[in-house]
């Protein structure tokens, strides 16, 4: 039989075996909320935890969340920062998406030999006008 229970993947000692020596530790306050908290996602005391953590045994991930309200003022900033910038680049992708298209149909009035058929492409006032606004209107 066994003189260890197994509670989520860690051995933990029996009510038998006693523990022989003590290591103390001092611990800012910060550094001690920061224990508790990782030993309290663990279902731990910040004695066990730091037990474990200290003999090298696999503790179950942590996975924590920061909460909405604790988004600091300069990450919203950045936030909206970056939105804006998000913006100016898909007001770019179309603005680029719109010239392609007008230079797809100048291209039909070129020849494979790079010669341009002018006649057929002063017939067409639609792409002459799309190219007029283009070389007025750069970005």
């Amino acid at each position: 039989m066994s003189n260890h229970l197994v509670k989520g993947g860690i051995k933990l000692p029996s009510q038998d075996q006693k523990k022989a020596k003590t290591i103390n530790i001092n611990l800012t306050e910060e550094e001690y909320e920061k224990v508790r908290a990782l030993a309290q996602i663990r279902d731990l005391n910040p004695t066990a935890y730091t037990r474990l953590a200290a003999l090298g045994n696999r503790i179950k991930p942590t996975v924590i969340e920061m909460p909405k309200e604790q988004i600091t003022i300069d990450e919203h900033e950045e936030i909206e920062k970056l939105r804006a910038e998000n913006q100016e680049l898909k007001e770019q992708k179309k603005y680029d998406n719109e010239r392609i298209e007008v230079l797809d149909k100048f291209i039909k009035y070129v020849n494979d030999k790079g010669y341009i058929d002018f006649k057929g492409y002063k017939e067409d006032f639609g792409l002459m006008q799309a190219m007029a606004n283009y070389s007025d209107n750069q970005m």
